[in-house]
């Protein structure tokens, strides 16, 4: 009984997800759908396993109806899912097929140019990404624990919370399953200093720390127009485009002083940043942003991220080199926007 007390409390604390009948099993697919593929997957296994336990334990015959009820929606959407990933497989050899004929159409054209067909149609490999997850998180003690807020200090609040949040329920789960006094022991106090660090979070509101990103896009365009970009943002440009702008991966990506990892490195920099220009106008007459309001986009941020979207066009990587150059060759005419800004 106590047992089943604690999966109904899981249930309200866990954002919203459950499995007590079939319209909170839907509403639970409904809220999954903002996060990412993985992510919601696991969580449904995840459900899916703790429903089949609270079964085992349940003699009521109105739950044990509702909560197989629950069961069958979560099943039939991991069956559509494994139906959807056998049908990729095909698609992918249906346009191999075609690439391949309109390759060999191409080289029965034009037989001299056969090796310059060759290299158009090789595609590019893709450097593959850092990883978007902080490693070394866990919760199998106190120190452990300990450890795992250590990794996170100084990282985004908003992934901080999410990280503990998943740690505790990953806990829970595993305390299920453990018959060792010592390792349940372990892990509660490891849960124990999880609860009182969200506790915390809550009560100091953090989340309005978080430092939503600028898409890398409209910071090339923000950077071309800076007169002043320190080497620090160069850098930090530098490795937001190395990771395509995918700034969770930049979790991993380390800064080349310091040992800190560009996500904590950014927002260090932005602290300073908001507290010396709290009162800064972001906008001139023109709307365009000031120097100050530049200082902080230049770390992809804005406090006004939406009409900085609105307002400031998106650069894409060849138009950023192009202008790069175009700047290089004619740094001496009257033409370069430096000199038309100061028109």
């Amino acid at each position: 009984m106590m047992y089943l007390l604690e999966m109904g409390k899981d249930d309200k604390e866990d954002s919203g997800f459950g499995f007590k009948d079939r319209a909170k099993a839907e509403e639970t697919l409904r809220l999954l759908e903002q996060h990412e593929p993985n992510y919601r997957r696991l969580t449904v296994r995840g459900l899916l396993g703790r429903a089949k336990r609270v079964l085992g334990m349940t003699k009521a015959e109105d739950k044990i109806k509702n909560i197989k009820e629950a069961m069958e929606v979560f099943e039939n959407w991991l069956a559509e899912l494994d139906k959807n990933k056998e049908k990729k497989p095909e698609k992918k050899e249906k346009e191999k097929a075609r690439k391949s004929e309109e390759k060999e159409s191409k080289k029965k054209d034009n037989e001299d140019s056969d090796s310059d067909v060759e290299m158009e149609e090789k595609p590019k490999e893709k450097k593959e990404l850092p990883a978007d997850t902080v490693p070394g998180l866990g919760f199998k003690d106190k120190d452990a624990a300990d450890n795992t807020l250590k990794e996170l200090e100084g990282r985004d609040p908003d992934y901080q919370k999410l990280a503990v949040k998943g740690l505790i329920g990953r806990a829970k789960r595993v305390l299920t399953c453990t018959r060792d006094e010592t390792k349940l022991s372990n892990i509660k106090e490891a849960i124990s200093i999880f609860d009182k660090f969200l506790d915390d979070f809550d009560t100091m509101h953090l989340s309005k720390q978080n430092n939503p990103y600028i898409s890398l896009p409209i910071v090339r365009t923000c950077k071309t127009m800076a007169d002043d970009i320190t080497d620090q943002q160069k850098s930090f440009i530098a490795a937001y485009t190395s990771v395509r702008g995918e700034y969770k991966r930049l979790r991993t990506v380390l800064a080349a002083e310091g040992g800190k990892t560009w996500d904590v490195v950014r927002n260090a920099a932005l602290k300073e940043l908001k507290e010396k220009h709290a009162d800064a106008k972001l906008f001139n007459d023109k709307d365009e942003p000031t120097a100050e309001h530049l200082e902080m986009l230049l770390w992809a941020y804005s406090p006004e991220a939406a009409r900085v979207k609105k307002l400031i066009p998106e650069t894409k990587a060849s138009e950023d080199v192009n202008d790069r150059k175009r700047r290089s060759s004619g740094h001496d005419s009257d033409d370069t926007p430096s000199k038309k800004k100061k028109e």
